[in-house]
């Protein structure tokens, strides 16, 4: 554990690296099962490990500052709006926990930062 770390627990980060993590396992069952074209299972996979990264680098923002910054917040709720406009009901729905987590960690900083 980083003893310099701002957050007690980077929550936002780590869920994001969760499903993520479950995103690339399921991707990856359902590749050896066969049961989808390889395209949809690649880029099922893919999205999954891309989600890993981002909720690491979400982790590491967390500690470093206390907080997802709001640029990082506005990707991600980019993305999770285009996902939903495409495909409403989808893994992209379970997004909106570390995008609300993470918008809620910001509000508190900036309100802390305003008031100090």
């Amino acid at each position: 554990m980083n003893m310099d770390s701002k957050t007690k627990f980077p929550l936002a980060g780590a869920l994001l690296t969760f499903i993520g993590t479950a995103h690339t396992a399921l991707g990856v069952a359902v590749f050896v099962a066969g049961d989808q074209e390889v395209e949809l299972t690649f880029w099922f996979t893919q999205f999954g490990v891309v989600s890993i990264g981002f909720g690491l680098a979400m982790m590491a923002l967390e500690r470093s500052l206390g907080y997802v910054p709001g640029a990082v917040l506005l990707v991600l709720a980019a993305t999770t709006v285009f996902g939903l406009a495409f495909m409403p009901a989808s893994g992209f729905v379970t997004v909106l926990l570390p995008l609300g987590v993470g918008a809620l960690g910001w509000w508190r900083a900036r309100n802390d930062r305003i008031t100090a």
